[in-house]
């Protein structure tokens, strides 16, 4: 009975292996769970990481982590689909920013490649330990969901640019996805590696944001927007195209 209580369906916002959160105390519990996760595996890694490091980080009881998560393995899910989740908030609120409308296209490009770096860095520790789960177990259920979240990032930035005149539709969504992985898997090299590539923060990201906007064929004096345009709500960059 337990075993078929703690089985649920992604699609419907739970992971296997994690007890429903009713109450108050137990979500606040939950989350002081989490928070302490990605610190724990940050430091340590997924393979070093014990459940009772993430209690006692937590200031819980073993016990109080196995009333919520089966193992450490469905809390690393949990904590995966909670980073994802703030990913997909970060997308939206970064067009939601009414100061776009005024900027050039070739500014938000470098606004947004800077946004993305921020989302890693601040999440590097967790992306760390992503590797290293992923690596050393061959396990890729965690990849659809990493690959549907800068699908969003990508559509978010072709869906500004069609709104400037500036890609065509049959070309926007494409190139843009494209662009999008090329940005994110130089970011994550940098910032896993810490290589020199982040010493100068401002240059780096100049240096991706020319490579955008050079490969979207966005000028360094783009057009300004179109007369009664504006950029699409957060609402347009809720949920990705499905393929």
């Amino acid at each position: 009975m337990a075993q078929k209580m703690m089985r649920s369906s992604v699609a419907g916002g739970q992971l296997d292996g994690i007890l429903p959160a009713r109450q108050e105390r137990s979500r606040a519990a939950r989350e002081r769970l989490l928070n302490a996760g990605e610190v724990v595996f940050a430091r340590l890694g997924y393979n070093n990481a014990h459940v009772s490091d993430i209690a006692s980080a937590a200031g819980c009881s073993v016990g109080s982590f196995y009333r919520r998560f089966r193992d450490k393995e469905a809390f690393f899910r949990a904590l995966h689909q909670k980073i994802i989740e703030q990913r997909r908030q970060r997308t939206a609120l970064f067009y939601s920013r009414p100061e776009l409308a005024q900027l050039p296209s070739a500014e938000v490009v470098r606004l947004f490649v800077r946004d993305i770096l921020g989302y890693f860095r601040q999440n590097s520790g967790f992306i760390r330990a992503l590797f290293q789960r992923t690596l050393d177990e061959g396990n890729r259920d965690y990849w659809p969901e990493i690959r549907e979240a800068a699908a969003l990032e990508g559509e978010g930035l072709a869906r500004f640019l069609r709104s400037r005149g500036e890609l065509s539709p049959s070309e926007a969504h494409y190139n843009c996805d494209f662009i999008v992985r090329v940005i994110e898997g130089t970011i994550v090299h940098a910032v896993l590696h810490a290589g020199d590539a982040l010493k100068d923060e401002t240059q780096f990201v100049a240096d991706l944001a020319r490579v955008a906007t050079r490969s979207l064929g966005i000028s360094d004096t783009s057009v300004p927007v179109p007369k009664g345009k504006r950029p699409s709500g957060p609402k347009a960059f809720t949920q990705p195209r499905r393929r």
